[in-house]
């Protein structure tokens, strides 16, 4: 009974923690670029209704569909009124259901360990800063998380249902990103290591031997293949959708191959979790995970016998620790890189390292050895929750922090204020016509900044009439600007977008007088 009450109390701290760092100031930090564009696709489901599945771009829906009931609960009424909370409430709720979901996986690698995992998981920087993050990667996380929890319960049981749950757990990792193939290949080339290293160690089968069935699986599939189809046609409104996500594996494979701008070395994601140090910034090391990490894939791999796994199955254990070396080997030889895609293997590795834990402790002889080293772990966890707090509310938009990514600026929230404050003074206030005019299509989050002007356009050429009250351009138009809009129009000011890139505010002279005029400067 004190040992239940021990774990309730030690999962309610875990739930705590969780969600005591990832739901604050969720919108003190600017939009990203890809928070925007996915923000916008959802534009189009909740405006519309509809969802066309892009092969090339955007990934899968349900990132959109988990952001329906968001929106509901907000009470927004338009998207001109949705805030950065609203949307990233959703990889919260997604983060915190994934640490919690660690808890029913504790007959598999030991209740302490699950215990120490969640625990880690909770505190994680990575797995803190990408759950506040809208974006598709905390939803896959959570899924394939799902998946396993239910198979699991499955081969314990043989229960129809969770074989069910599995499959339909599958289709929605497929559903939600392309790179679920990496986490299929991994999921089956971990266990057939896992099972050819048991028979040839001491004879452990790596699932225990339940009473499952063949047409169990076989529906489970048909489950899978049902939720992937369902959901990439938008519900049979674009047939076309199923086949678009097997052709997105076309361009997907030649950016993975190297083809893109987001090309990084094999150790990227490595030296993010190790050390990451910039200037006089802090540093940011989740080391203790990828140290606990490497103690638990040794101590999976050893004789069953030596009993540093406990109450564990061997054989799931060295399932999920082969599983979290080779998603980590695959990710790691593919030149594309995105840090957010680093949670995947990240969840396998914080699951190694629970086991790691508990198995250092098993290893160690007498109390006092094992109390010293119980403490160190609880220490290097509170400094994991520090750099998690760090992390995402102080060093939100700084180069200093190892998790932004080509990321978004605080200046462009001034260039919204400025675009508002002057539209104030305009008689059309938010239709005043605005032309955004850009080098590329990669002027997002723009429009995310500007969505309450119906009337934005978007350019990446100087189109024909570019006279509009407000222009937000590119620097390297400003020699073809000034020529058309010198004599009009009077370019108040730059604003930083990302690092290294700026934007330009050109504002009609009319406009800009009767701005004057309403602050009493005219």
């Amino acid at each position: 009974m004190k040992r239940k009450l021990a774990f309730a109390a030690l999962w309610t701290v875990v739930a705590a923690t969780a969600a005591g760092l990832r739901l604050p100031k969720l919108g003190q930090r600017p939009m990203h670029a890809d928070e925007a564009v996915q923000a916008a696709r959802f534009r189009q489901l909740w405006e519309e209704g509809r969802y066309r599945y892009n092969p090339h771009e955007f990934h899968g829906p349900t990132l959109a569909l988990a952001t329906l009931p968001a929106v509901w609960l907000a009470g927004t009424d338009s998207f001109a009124d949705a805030t950065p909370a609203t949307f990233r409430s959703v990889p919260v709720i997604f983060g915190v259901a994934t640490v919690l979901l660690i808890w029913a996986l504790g007959d598999a690698v030991g209740r302490l360990a699950a215990g120490v995992a969640g625990l880690v998981a909770a505190l994680s920087p990575a797995m803190v800063f990408y759950s506040r993050y809208y974006i598709h990667e905390t939803l896959l996380v959570f899924f394939t998380l799902a998946a396993v929890t239910c198979a699991w319960r499955y081969v314990r049981g043989g229960r129809c249902g969770w074989c069910l749950a599995a499959g339909a757990c599958l289709g929605l990792v497929q559903a939600t990103k392309e790179t679920s193939v990496a986490v299929f290949f991994a999921m089956a080339a971990a266990l057939g290591v896992a099972r050819l290293w048991s028979r040839w160690l001491d004879r452990t089968p790596v699932w225990p031997r339940g009473p499952w069935r063949a047409w169990h699986v076989a529906v489970a599939a048909g489950v899978a293949l049902a939720v992937v189809v369902l959901l990439l046609s938008s519900f049979f409104a674009n047939p076309r959708g199923p086949l678009d996500g097997l052709g997105a594996y076309l361009p997907w494979l030649r950016r993975a191959g190297g083809d893109s701008a987001h090309v990084h070395p094999w150790y990227f994601y490595l030296q993010l979790l190790a050390w990451w140090h910039v200037g006089d910034g802090p540093w940011f090391s989740e080391a203790l995970i990828l140290a606990l990490a490497a103690v638990g894939l040794v101590a999976a791999l050893l004789p069953a016998r030596t009993g540093l796994l406990g109450q564990a199955h061997v054989g799931f254990v060295r399932w999920v620790a082969l599983y979290a070396v080779i998603l980590t080997a695959i990710y790691s030889l593919t030149p594309y890189k995105t840090p957010w895609c680093l949670l995947g293997f990240l969840q396998a590795m914080i699951l190694t390292a629970g086991i790691g834990a508990v198995a250092l402790v098993r290893a160690l002889p007498g109390r006092a050895a094992k109390g010293v080293l119980g403490a160190a772990i609880a220490a290097g966890a509170v400094l994991l929750g520090w750099q998690a707090y760090r992390a995402n509310f102080v060093f939100t938009a700084d180069a200093c922090n190892p998790y932004l990514y080509r990321y978004t600026l605080a200046d462009v929230e001034r260039l919204e204020q400025d675009v508002r404050r002057l539209t104030q003074a305009w008689p059309a206030g938010s239709q005043t016509l605005i032309h955004v005019i850009w080098s590329d299509n990669y002027y997002w989050p723009i429009p995310w900044y500007l969505r309450r002007f119906p009337r934005a356009g978007y350019w990446t050429t100087i189109p024909p009439d570019p006279d509009a009250p407000l222009v937000v351009a590119s620097p390297r138009h400003d020699a073809a600007l000034t020529e058309r809009l010198g004599a009009t129009h009077l370019m108040t000011g730059y604003y930083g977008l990302r690092p290294g890139v700026l934007a330009q505010l050109w504002v009609r002279m009319d406009l800009w007088e009767a701005h004057l005029r309403r602050l009493g400067r005219l």
